[in-house]
């Protein structure tokens, strides 16, 4: 393996995408040596400003041994399919969240790395913020004794401020609106403070008129 992790981005699709690119870029520790995109134009723009190579064949890029890693930001529809070939082909894997749709594509995905024994990471951003560790620190050490609440509010004005991509509401590309994309964080936090809940309810609203809900409340 080269002294730098050597990483492929994949798909453009995610509006994360070009500031994973960039904080891999910024890295002193990483080289990006590759894109893939299941839109080839889109891919070939974003190959050019990275100045790095375009495969247009998935299966090419997973074959090459110099490639060590990949950063997948794809719809959330492909990334059992994305996932599993990388780890088969022996390829570290970063994603964006959420795994996968469906319970049966993430346990795949999750046999696949344990099989192929390769490292794997799902962008749990909160996780690393400063202040929710402090509070994990303050929790864990029971200096509020036994914790039996918390609420978690995550939100911004994509969808009333048009600035989400179109596609960001395309249910089979998603798998839904608001909380599968803003939702997921407020659930791994609560899931990481209190474990895993014995009951969920949900309610999903539309303000807007999209095709996935721009709106949810959860109760564990």
């Amino acid at each position: 393996m080269s002294e730098k992790v050597r990483v492929a981005m994949i798909s453009g699709w995610h509006v994360h995408a070009k500031g994973y690119a960039n904080y891999l870029a910024a890295n002193p520790n990483c080289e990006i040596v590759a894109v893939w995109d299941e839109m080839p134009a889109r891919g070939i723009e974003w190959a050019n400003d990275l100045k790095c190579k375009f495969y247009e064949s998935y299966e090419e890029l997973l074959a090459n041994d110099e490639i060590d890693a990949v950063a997948i930001s794809s719809p959330t529809s492909m990334h059992a399919q994305l996932m599993i070939a990388a780890a088969n082909a022996k390829k570290h894997i970063f994603t964006e969240k959420v795994l996968a749709l469906t319970n049966k594509d993430a346990k795949a995905i999750r046999r696949a790395v344990k099989k192929n024994k390769i490292h794997f990471t799902i962008s749990f951003p909160h996780k690393t913020d400063k202040a929710v560790l402090l509070a994990k620190e303050i929790v864990d050490d029971k200096k509020l004794g036994t914790l039996t609440y918390m609420r978690v509010r995550n939100v911004h004005s994509g969808s009333i401020s048009n600035w989400l991509p179109a596609h960001f509401y395309d249910k089979e590309q998603c798998g839904g609106g608001a909380m599968i994309d803003l939702g997921a964080h407020p659930m791994y936090l609560i899931n990481w403070f209190l474990g895993m809940p014995k009951y969920v309810s949900s309610a999903f609203t539309n303000v807007t008129d999209r095709p996935v809900e721009d709106n949810a409340v959860c109760l564990l």
